[in-house]
């Protein structure tokens, strides 16, 4: 079994040289502004790893349903509940999905009441990403799903910039793999990970426009998103001149055996 340490040593853990020494979030989630980042972007890779990666789960829990784009995708196969904090993104998941109010550090969902469960983009707006995963693990019995930036996300590069700008802490979702990775293996999982890539269409603004949609994610202050637009907006630019920018993701897939652990 591999420990915390085996784990950010994993290419996909990375950049090894940066590791923080504590959790920085939790992330600020503005749901207005996420939607309207999420439209820029193509989540078919994603959506066809996840798939995989659930293999033959007979029904799932998704805590987070996002945009619920991903969510009819897998309801569309068998049984999924999304669990979901915030009543405005509640309010916008399609009508057809089974939804219920609850935070991924305490899912409404009995013990192994769920074949597979899913966390997606996740862990950075919890207060306890520790805690969401050992929830992930206690509700499902066989199948745990986990995505979270990878190290070549330039976006992340961004968002960091932006934390320097306004004086916050950096993000490290390296860190928060490789520690889901050991707190899984360690509760009897079988732990792989997946670089998957993401493709982001760059908004009509440009630049301009991704540095502003970027900050409104970080902070409502609006000096200090003034500070994070000026920070940011040449550093998007000169990477828009190699083409757009993409928001790749690390794709942990957990497995057990359900009877072995029972």
């Amino acid at each position: 079994m591999a420990t915390e340490a085996d784990w950010r040593a994993h290419p996909l853990c990375g950049p090894r040289d940066t590791y923080p020494d504590r959790y920085w979030g939790p992330d600020r989630l503005d749901p207005e502004t996420w939607r309207r980042f999420a439209a820029l972007l193509d989540p078919a890779a994603e959506i066809a790893a996840i798939i995989a990666a659930l293999g033959d789960a007979t029904d799932v829990v998704d805590v987070g349903g996002g945009t619920g784009t991903l969510a009819e995708t897998i309801a569309a196969r068998v049984p999924l509940i999304v669990i979901e904090p915030d009543p405005d993104q509640r309010a916008h998941l399609p009508a057809q999905l089974t939804v219920r109010a609850g935070r991924a550090e305490a899912v409404p969902i009995a013990d192994g009441g769920a074949d597979a469960a899913i966390a997606t983009w996740v862990l950075q707006y919890t207060d306890d990403p520790d805690l969401a995963v050992a929830e992930l693990a206690r509700i499902a019995r066989r199948r745990v799903v986990i995505v979270q930036p990878a190290p070549n996300n330039t976006l992340v590069e961004v968002y960091n910039r932006e934390a320097v700008a306004a004086g916050m802490l950096v993000s490290h979702h390296g860190y928060l793999l490789a520690r889901a990775a050991a707190d899984l293996e360690a509760k009897g999982f079988t732990v792989t990970l997946e670089h998957v890539a993401i493709p982001l269409r760059t908004p009509p603004g440009g630049a301009p426009e991704l540095a502003d949609i970027l900050s409104r994610m970080h902070t409502s202050d609006p000096v200090r998103r003034a500070a994070m637009v000026a920070a940011t907006t040449d550093f998007i630019a000169a990477c828009l001149v190699h083409g757009p920018l993409a928001d790749d993701g690390v794709v942990l897939c957990a497995r057990r055996d359900y009877s072995s652990s029972v």
